[in-house]
């Protein structure tokens, strides 16, 4: 087994069947070094796009010029290439979803408290506070319930009342 298979283990596809040389599978063994540990298990239990991209290219790079990679083989990891990359493009806009979806949630569960009769947690004195919400305030991300002169955290509600 050459080092491109045992580093593509995750992905079974990305074996390859060209001969490789001991050069290429010391360099691409070398560009992937950082994120190995001793025991050659990948930090973290996955190799990340530019790993992949990193594979690809030391692969091109020493492949044999009398047996070079095949066509097909060649748009094969490049269709995978592209397939990861849309992965990972689709995980951070769900990721921003989420964010966002969380953030407009809390602002409008708080704005919905307005007016209302809250008992809060009041963490600097450890006991609980009770008023009537005047105003929402968002701070640092978080939503923040304004009552008299303090501040609190919608998530230190504890119990909602009638409005007042």
């Amino acid at each position: 087994m050459n080092v491109f298979s045992a580093l593509a283990a995750p992905w079974p596809a990305l074996t390859t069947t060209t001969s490789t040389t001991r050069k290429a599978e010391e360099a691409a063994a070398a560009s992937v070094a950082p994120s190995r540990s001793s025991a050659g298990e990948v930090l973290g239990n996955t190799l990340g796009k530019d790993d992949f991209l990193r594979l690809l290219v030391t692969q091109l790079t020493y492949q044999d010029p009398i047996n070079p990679i095949s066509d097909q083989e060649f748009i094969a990891q490049l269709a995978q290439f592209s397939a990861l990359e849309q992965m990972y493009n689709v995980s951070q806009q769900v990721k921003r979803l989420a964010d966002i979806q969380l953030l407009t949630g809390g602002m409008g569960q708080a704005a919905s408290l307005l007016g209302r009769t809250v008992v809060v947690f009041d963490a600097q004195k450890g006991d609980t506070f009770e008023g009537v919400v005047e105003a929402v305030r968002m701070e640092e991300g978080m939503p923040m319930l304004v009552i008299g002169e303090r501040r609190f955290s919608l998530y230190d509600v504890v119990e909602v009342r009638g409005g007042a």
